[in-house]
Parts: structure tokens; sequence; C-alpha cells
């Protein structure tokens, strides 16, 4: 068993030599370092160079890369911040790279890696948008998964594809329209709750056709035009908001969920007649649709469950339903995943 242990041992540490074994038979020395390295390159200019296993960062490895000639390959295997990158690689992971990553080294590590499609740094929060937003223009074949700042109590990764702000009434760190545009770096977004927010306009919706969940309740919204643009969604909450026209939401027709408790300012909900899939609707205190219209509401979709009578606006068990505890399960995960699949048990 020692003797079969110890061939074992040989062969790997054998295996481990090859590169430098066959540099060696090449007539390449060992590049372990940058200036040894520059220093070959200057006299060969080779077409093809192998530095085997390196412990240099990009920055360095690039330094090595562009003083050799145009249209030449480098070939590496390096240990940056304690994890393993090589010339090869489809996916990096920099998130256990101690000392932290700056725009400027993922920059040339994207250069270094011709192949490269995910590089992961969700976990360095010190690049912030104004760093990514050219990285993510320069390279648009690579997704990075990073960390987005909202504000300064809230935040989202970049491939996170659902998020709430979990506010409550008195939150004091809201986000307004403006900070919202930021969503945009998670282009993946199926799922959003925004309630109790400083929101004004829904222009940050443009970035989210495919949407499906929507909680708006609690903000200064007068303009909803943009949801009529949003033909996918099931499950709309939008409570104690300034609207008074509601007709983009004809366009809608996925709806099951809609709640508008409390918008007092609507008049008329003849624009959602044509809302055949909805089957729940909460108007408490909708106080500028007469009673006529309600019952007009309630002949109309006699599939729905109309609630026109409750305080608060999520009375009579609208979050009871099992529809918004997958829904939430979604939020707390981050995670989208359709009403009609099961939730990971």
């Amino acid at each position: 068993m020692k003797g079969i242990r110890r061939r074992i041992g040989i062969i790997f540490f054998a295996l481990l030599l090859l590169p430098a074994v066959c540099g060696a038979e090449s007539g390449q020395p060992k590049l372990n370092t940058v200036n040894k390295a520059l220093a070959y390159v200057a006299q060969e200019q080779p077409q093809e160079l192998d530095l085997g296993q390196v412990r240099m960062s990009p920055q360095d490895l690039w330094k090595i890369r562009e003083k050799m000639p145009e249209n030449s390959v480098l070939h590496f295997s390096t240990q940056w911040g304690g994890t393993v990158i090589t010339d090869k690689d489809e996916a990096v992971n920099l998130n256990s790279a101690k000392g932290g990553v700056s725009a400027e080294a993922l920059d040339k590590l994207v250069q270094l890696l011709p192949g490269v499609k995910r590089i992961d740094v969700s976990k360095h929060r010190q690049l912030s948008v104004d760093a990514m937003a050219p990285l993510l223009e320069k390279y648009p074949q690579v997704t990075f998964v990073w960390y987005v700042l909202l504000n300064r109590r809230h935040s989202l990764i970049s491939d996170n594809t659902a998020y709430s702000s979990f506010n409550e009434p008195m939150e004091k760190a809201k986000l307004t329209s403006e900070q919202l545009d930021r969503l945009k770096y998670a282009p993946g977004i199926k799922a959003l709750d925004l309630g109790h927010n400083k929101i004004t306009s829904l222009d940050f919706l443009k970035y989210f056709p495919d949407i499906e969940f929507l909680i708006l309740g609690d903000n200064d919204i007068s303009d909803i035009e943009v949801l009529g643009t949003l033909k996918h969604l099931k499950y709309l909450e939008m409570f104690s908001v300034p609207i008074t026209d509601i007709s983009p939401l004809a366009n809608c027709t996925e709806l099951l969920d809609l709640n508008l408790s409390y918008c007092n300012g609507v008049t008329d909900l003849s624009p959602l007649d044509g809302l055949t899939t909805l089957e729940r609707f909460w108007g408490n205190h909708m106080d500028g649709v007469s009673d006529e219209q309600k019952t007009k509401f309630i002949e109309t979709h006699p599939q729905t469950k109309a609630v026109f009578y409750g305080n608060p606006a999520t009375s009579a068990g609208w979050r009871d339903h099992d529809r918004f505890q997958h829904y939430r399960w979604c939020l707390h995960a981050h995670t989208w995943i359709p009403f009609d699949q099961a939730l990971p048990k």
C-alpha cells in the first residue's frame, strides 16, 4: 500500500512539473516574475507564450500581454488573492479574493480571458455604480454579478430576480425614483416590492417589461401609463396612491390580483371591464367610486372576488392567499419562481 501511495505521489509531482519541463525542452526559461517575462517577450516576441503557474495580478499579466505581438496568445494559471484563475476560464468567482477587487483589475482580467462569460464579485462592496457602469458597456458579452447599492440602507445583487425593500410605513431611508433607476443593473427582475417609499415616477419599470409581481402601495404616484406596457403582470398591489386614471391597466390582461384600496381619486372602474383573468380585486375606501359602479363591477366580473369594504387596505384576507405567500418566499430568497411552479422544499 505504501508503495502504491509513493508511486501516485511521484506521478502527481511529475504532472505538476510538466509545464516547466516542456518549457525547458523548448528552450523557454522559467518566467515566474514580471520582469523575467517582459525581458523574454522583448527578445523573442513569441506568438504564443505559456507562463505556467505564476502568482501575478491581472495588471501584471496585462503588462506582459500588451508587449507581445498583435494577435498573439498568452496562457497562464495564477493565484490572485487566493483565487485560482486560468486563461481558459469561462466563469470566475472572485468573492474569496483577499484585498478587494478594483474596476481596473476587472478590466484587465476580461481582456486576458478570451472565453469568459461570467465574473462574480458580488461580495466586494467597494465596486460602485460609477466604477461598474463603464465595464458593463465595454463588455456586454460578460455577465458581471455585483453588489448594487440603491441608497444607504437598500441594495441588491445584480443577478437577483426578485427584490423587496421590506419597508415599514415609518422607514426613514425611503427609496426615490432616481435611486430606483439603478434597478436596471439587475435586468432579470421579475418581482418587486416597493411599498412605503418616495416614488413619484415609474419610469424605472421600462427596464422590466416581463415583470409579474409588483407592490407600489403608499407612494406618491400619479401617472401609471408605464403599467400598460407590463403585459405579463399578474399581481399588482397599489393602494394609497394619488392616481385618478387607471386606463393603462386595461392592457394588463394577465392580472390575477389587483388591490387599489384607498385610491380615492379614481372615479371610473370601467377600464378593468376586459380583465377576464382577474380572480381578486380589493377596492376598500375607493371613495370616488359610486355604489352603482361597485355593483356593476361585481356583475361584470362574476369570476372575481371583489372586496369594497374593509379596513385596512389588506383586510379580508388579501395577504392570506397562497399566491401572496408564494411571492413572499421569492422576495425573501431574492429569486423568482413562477406561480405555476412549486417552491423548493
